[in-house]
């Protein structure tokens, strides 16, 4: 039947119109015109009887590929899709009419035009004199649409479409990016505009995520909303609009920059036809893919574990859930039921093997109270900069050398963390740790699993805060690494803000708002400068540990002089009969060792001993 060719919706139109209609899929057009004359007298006349829209798609050789009845945003075109990267125009165009005489595209035409990237978007009015707009996208950016008209209707017949669409691909041929490796997951992104950073563009940060995490993003999504549709995560116009999209950048994996709800993920993946993740699970999946150390893998497992215990349930019909009555009982419930089980009492081990984990923190941190080493944890959002700045730091200052942690210019590069001793200037050692980096919307399951590294900032004696001064939300940022401090009780630690990666800013570009109230220093973890005063600095706001004391050492107990040159700064060195008489400057628990022992006077600059 002629009829089944076209698309839409078709109840109640007469055959012998529909028939007509058809007839247009065999025609051949002139291939330079926007739309033969005839044939567009054939499309309002359809619409002017019907009251439907209706939608015509024409390749570049002048033929029509597609005919579709209703909204041209609703309707999915065949595969004749024939680019040659994902920056190319579809090689179509669309034409569809307007009941009334309205000439103007609406936002659903302009927003069609963008997510199919047809090479033009057109309308005529169903009434006399026929008047009609047409819309290409723009050299400029994906975003950013030139619109022609209204138009007589000769003259929109007539519209040079070839030529806007010349422009266009000889611009994006300069930024067209080729992707390989068949294995990378094709990822559409969705979220709202409400909810996302004000200076940087919407979804970028998720985008990032989704390029760490080996995907390859082909499609974003906004819409603004005061809170997300309790179904369907975004309105329903809104996912009609979506599951076009999603056919036409043939995405396999749909992310959502929220955590949404199992009702959600379950109603997005029915509408859509596409694998739904959440922000917090491919956040977890990213950490997942970066531990390295057994603690870190367990803190992760957990994690994922608490994410997925509220989603069995309905996970569709692979669990066989079934509904009670006669005929109905069966072993739904039980598998079920069998898997909660199973996964309550695997989070049941490991929060007591990461409890066995917090033990043994705990006594490496009372050893190094006892030793009286400060104890500095670098914080900061993630890709800030801290494990570039802890491996120039260890680099240059660690006493015993050996290799530093590394730093990778992407998101949560280090997820495991690393506690180094580095000697200050002035002969000072102290423990500095690089701790993982946080990010907006930080799942509440991260931080409860990471409790026992996040313990560690907790019980720093100084925190620098690393910032990306170059990044265009370095204030949000800032801000919500201050909120995850408070949240997990270190709100009233001494902080020192670490301005990084000035190298990238100048001093008139630097956000006067981003200048903490407390102190701060400015500097470049990759070029080094700055770095002699954030030195400076951290001294002086450590608490002083130091005491000068003047010891004897018996010739029998010689060994003990080369823990002075270890511990501390030796100042004067003198050989007397009793033995060697050392004079140094060592951390106060060094000197409390030596005491009831050998002759020892001490000094710690006040007047007072030790």
């Amino acid at each position: 039947m002629s009829d089944q060719r076209i698309k839409g919706n078709l109840d109640g139109v007469a055959r012998s119109r529909l028939d007509r209609l058809s007839g247009l899929l065999e025609l051949q057009m002139d291939a330079d015109l926007l739309l033969d004359p005839e044939v567009g007298k054939e499309l309002v006349l359809f619409t002017s009887l019907t009251g439907r829209e209706v939608a015509l798609f024409v390749d570049r050789r002048g033929r029509v590929v597609d005919l579709a009845v209703g909204d041209a945003h609703t309707v999915a075109m065949s595969d004749h899709d024939g680019r040659r990267g994902t920056q190319r125009l579809a090689g179509v165009r669309c034409v569809h009419t307007h009941p009334g005489d309205s000439p103007h595209l609406s936002d659903v035409d302009l927003s069609a035009l963008r997510q199919l990237r047809l090479d033009c978007m057109a309308v005529i009015a169903a009434a006399e004199p026929h008047r009609g707009s047409v819309a290409c996208l723009s050299p400029g950016g994906e975003v950013a649409i030139e619109m022609t008209g209204p138009l007589k209707y000769e003259k929109l017949c007539a519209f040079p479409w070839r030529e806007a669409v010349r422009l266009y691909e000889k611009s994006a041929s300069t930024v067209e990016t080729v992707v390989t490796g068949a294995e990378k997951e094709r990822a559409f992104l969705i979220g709202l505009e409400g909810n996302a950073f004000d200076e940087e563009p919407p979804l970028e940060e998720l985008a990032q995520l989704a390029e760490t995490a080996g995907a390859v993003v082909v499609g974003r999504m906004t819409q603004r909303l005061e809170r997300p549709d309790r179904s369907t995560y975004l309105g329903s116009g809104k996912i009609r609009e979506l599951s076009l999209a999603v056919q036409v950048t043939r995405a396999d994996l749909l992310i959502a920059d929220e955590e949404l709800s199992p009702a959600q993920q379950r109603r997005l993946e029915s509408l859509t036809g596409a694998r739904v993740v959440d922000r917090t699970a491919l956040i977890l999946d990213i950490f997942a893919s970066r531990a390295r150390t057994r603690e870190g893998k367990l803190q992760v497992e957990l994690a994922q574990l608490q994410y997925l215990l509220p989603r069995l349930t309905g996970q569709g019909q692979a669990l066989s859930r079934l509904g009670g009555g006669i005929g109905t009982r069966g072993p739904g419930e039980t598998k079920l039921e069998t898997d909660r089980r199973h996964l309550r009492r695997r989070m049941t081990e490991l929060e007591g093997e990461l409890n066995h984990v917090r033990h043994h923190r705990e006594r490496l941190r009372h050893s190094r109270q006892r030793s009286d080493l400060p104890l500095i944890s670098m914080v900061g959002y993630t890709n800030a900069g801290k494990s570039t700045l802890s491996s120039l730091l260890v680099s240059r200052l660690a006493p015993l050398g050996g290799p530093s942690p590394g730093g990778e210019d992407k998101l949560f590069a280090t997820l495991d963390p690393t506690t180094r001793r580095i000697r200050l200037p002035g002969e000072r050692d102290v423990l500095i740790s690089d701790t993982v980096g946080f990010i907006r919307k930080l799942p509440h399951s991260l931080v409860r699993a990471f409790r026992a590294t996040l313990e560690e900032i907790v019980a720093a004696d100084l925190l620098l805060h690393v910032v990306d001064a170059s990044h265009p939300a370095a204030v949000e940022q800032l801000k919500t690494v201050e909120a995850v401090l408070t949240e997990i009780g270190a709100g009233e630690k001494p902080v020192l803000t670490v301005l990084n990666k000035i190298d990238r800013v100048t001093a008139n570009d630097m956000d006067g708002s981003l200048l903490p109230i407390g102190p701060w220093v400015a500097l470049s973890a990759h070029t080094g400068e700055g770095v002699d005063t954030l030195l400076a600095t951290i001294a002086q706001m450590l608490p002083s540990d130091r005491v000068t004391i003047d010891a004897l050492i018996p010739y029998n107990q010689g060994n003990q002089i080369d823990s002075f040159y270890r511990s501390g700064v030796v100042r004067q060195v003198t050989y007397e009969a009793e033995g060697v008489r050392i004079r140094a400057d060592v951390p106060k628990a060094f000197a409390r060792l030596f005491r009831g022992g050998n002759a020892i006077k001490g000094d710690n600059g006040n007047g007072e001993t030790p």
